[in-house]
């Protein structure tokens, strides 16, 4: 499978199907002890996370890049409608305002297809955020059919 992206006017859309059931895919999301195991971008080496599953409650990644570089993303949960719905707003102190992440868990043909808005993305970091999704996408593909085994 592969994972598709698009940018538009401040809005990144990410999708991608993935063979497993929506339950999973979902609680991929939200436990603390899987998201670490796929968080990331290609270049993340290792993840902490914090997930309060809950409206209000935290969703925060503490990641560490090529093993030195550290980066921290730090969100608050806004929806939570599982296993259909999570969304979360972000700040990050490089941008002048908070950005929002929705994520969309439909089932579909036997598995569950994935639909993440990240909207509030500033024109000079889209191709980062993009990437950063894109690996994350591909890492989640290879934890959950890891998981399933």
């Amino acid at each position: 499978m592969s994972t598709k992206t698009s940018y538009a006017n401040g809005v990144l859309t990410v999708t991608r199907h993935y063979d497993a059931p929506r339950a999973a895919v979902f609680d991929a999301w939200i436990n603390a002890s899987k998201v670490r195991l796929w968080w990331g971008c290609g270049d993340t080496t290792d993840c902490q996370s914090t997930v309060v599953a809950k409206v209000g409650g935290d969703y925060h990644h503490d990641m560490t890049l090529h093993g030195k570089f550290e980066h921290q993303m730090h969100g608050r949960i806004t929806e939570y409608d599982p296993p259909a719905r999570l969304a979360y707003e972000v700040a990050d102190e490089r941008m002048d305002r908070p950005m929002t992440v929705a994520v969309d868990f439909t089932e579909a043909s036997g598995g569950t297809d994935v639909t993440l808005t990240h909207a509030g993305v500033p024109d000079d970091f889209s191709d980062i955020i993009s990437g950063g999704w894109t690996a994350a996408f591909e890492k989640l593909g290879r934890f959950l059919v890891a998981d399933a085994a």
